[in-house]
């Protein structure tokens, strides 16, 4: 069995753009895929990224996408064996290395894809999709309800944060990720690690600025895009405890174990995950789970 994550988010339009219609877009790029098949794939000369469409959706079902991170001619990986030896995997000119992820977009606007080590992002979908198809949509993280009060508890009272980002931060990020680490540094790093904090051995009653509070507040909206660890502590004044979020940990999410693909191991069975999917979604509208969520991009009115 694998083992997966179901996260949940909110999809939208993005503002001064044509409205995103889930249907449309996905009928008119499996349209194209059927003319032309390398129209799935696209390229940015830092990632390969390649989109099918399973269900096109309708008023009750959602639209079903396959999302893969392809490994580009320089950036595929190589055998070796214990005896020191390497050598290439044999593959044809048109096969990839990939990780994916399986994508549901529901018509009211919610959103969740399975989630692993190693799988895509919707970062890659929003790409692919405004490159190659010239339609624009958003995702906004959804948090447990319980974590938001967590977080209004800590306003002004910010202790730390640790964060660990990947380079491949969304263009809208360029001005958080320059205030919180070096735009110099960060860039030329694949990867970037970094506390920000008073210290342990510090004055209890000394916090973070509110500035660095506010940019902390707007990194944690895009999260899922490109932020791979957030611990936040803070002191809750009501409790005087010092009190700690693990953000990527509380959001809208299920775990899921799928059956092995007949024909790759690796890869959960399609049919399950969609299924699982859709089954997650409708027991967190009946619980109310999902209208209760919290927005990313709420957490900055935190008071």
């Amino acid at each position: 069995m694998l083992k997966r994550r179901l996260i949940f988010h909110r999809w939208g339009s993005v503002a001064g753009k044509p409205d995103f219609n889930p249907q449309n877009v996905a009928a008119d790029l499996r349209d194209a895929i059927s003319a032309d098949g390398d129209f799935a794939i696209f390229d940015d000369g830092d990632a390969v990224t390649a989109v099918e469409v399973v269900n096109i959706g309708s008023v009750g079902a959602p639209t079903d996408l396959r999302l893969f991170a392809l490994r580009g001619a320089n950036d595929r990986p190589f055998k070796w064996d214990s005896a020191g030896s390497v050598s290439p995997i044999s593959l044809r000119d048109h096969e990839y290395p990939a990780d994916v992820s399986h994508v549901s977009l529901w018509p009211d606007g919610v959103c969740a894809h399975d989630y692993a080590k190693s799988v895509p992002r919707l970062s890659r979908l929003s790409l692919f999709l405004r490159r190659k198809m010239n339609s624009h949509i958003k995702f906004d993280a959804l948090y447990r309800e319980d974590m938001f009060e967590k977080l209004k508890g800590m306003a002004g009272h910010m202790r730390s944060v640790e964060v660990a980002m990947t380079q491949r931060a969304p263009e809208s990020s360029d001005g958080v990720f320059g205030t919180l680490a070096p735009e110099n540094f960060g860039r030329k790093a694949p990867s970037v690690r970094f506390t920000l904090g008073m210290g342990r051995y510090g004055p209890r009653d000394r916090y973070l600025d509110g500035e660095t509070e506010e940019q902390v507040f707007a990194l944690a909206e895009q999260a899922d895009d490109f932020v791979t660890n957030m611990i936040i502590r803070g002191r809750n004044p009501a409790t005087e405890r010092v009190e700690t979020i693990n953000l990527l940990h509380e959001r809208l999410q299920v775990e899921a174990s799928f059956r092995q693909s007949g024909s790759v191991p690796s890869m959960p069975d399609p049919g399950e995950v969609f299924l699982a999917l859709d089954s997650a979604y409708k027991e967190f509208q009946r619980d109310g789970k999902i209208a209760s969520a919290v927005h990313g991009q709420k957490m900055r009115g935190k008071g």
